[in-house]
């Protein structure tokens, strides 16, 4: 149901842009809206199965992607500033993570190590962004706990960035990655936080709410350890091995490529 609600709401979105095709034409905004949030989860291989059946679905209908020039020539602007190739297939996953975060305020980002999942997502040029390996910690120290001798409450690394993000009037996105694989042992915790209700009910019985501006990032390599009801409360991003190739490694230079692996305090 949670995927169809984001259908809904997207084919809506697309409706409101398109207030000029005729009514007896919806079908074309039901089938870009269907297109453009499957898409940007499916993986190479299974690409022509998934149009083979949208053909099925709506025979003898072509629908063209919308374009967002803006968006697509801000990215690649900030992409040279960040001292990386502008490849049209990092750029299009740029654009699927912005349609994604317009229906959902949670997004899995999975690929394999060196596909460019931290590139796609917030950087530094993000004013507010917060990011933490939620494996490198155990749970109480993730979400916090009650001391035991003092019967104190103690906020852990992720309720404590939370309350932070919360706090701050900034108006624009304010990220919250969690950089690591999904463990049941903490991620169950989260349901409530990335569906609609927003919030993140501690062991003290406190809930600290996602304000309308705040997002949260997992940047993984599989879903395997999720359960269904987990993977239903955000979007999917998979970048592909494949979208990568090897243009990106041959077209920089290699002055650059040492400077980001060489630390010249060393020398």
């Amino acid at each position: 149901m949670r995927a169809v609600k984001s259908v809904l709401v997207l084919a809506g979105g697309l409706r409101r842009k398109d207030k000029t095709r005729p009514e007896d034409q919806v079908t074309y905004i039901l089938m870009r809206a269907l297109r453009d949030f499957n898409m940007p989860k499916i993986v190479t291989e299974d690409v022509t199965a998934f149009l083979g059946l949208l053909g099925d679905l709506f025979p003898g209908l072509e629908v063209e992607r919308q374009r967002n020039f803006e968006l697509e020539k801000a990215t690649r602007e900030s992409t040279v500033k960040l001292g990386l190739q502008p490849e049209e297939t990092f750029v299009l996953k740029v654009v699927q993570l912005e349609e994604l975060l317009a229906v959902r305020h949670s997004v899995f980002v999975t690929g394999s190590a060196g596909t460019g999942k931290s590139q796609v997502g917030p950087s530094g040029l993000f004013p507010v962004w917060n990011d933490l390996n939620p494996k490198a910690i155990d749970r109480d120290e993730l979400f916090g706990f009650i001391h035991p001798a003092t019967r104190e409450w103690k906020d852990g690394l992720l309720s404590s960035v939370m309350r932070q993000q919360a706090k701050i009037s900034h108006p624009g996105p304010k990220w919250i990655v969690l950089d690591g694989d999904i463990d049941p042992m903490w991620i169950e915790s989260l349901n409530t936080v990335m569906d609609d209700n927003k919030v993140l009910t501690l062991a003290s019985n406190e809930r600290v709410a996602l304000t309308p501006s705040m997002r949260l990032m997992f940047e993984i390599s599989h879903l395997r350890m999720a359960t269904p009801a987990t993977i239903s409360r955000a979007g999917i991003l998979y970048v592909n091995q494949q979208d990568l190739g090897w243009n990106p490694y041959g077209t920089v230079q290699p002055h650059a490529l040492i400077r980001q692996h060489l630390d010249y305090g060393h020398w």
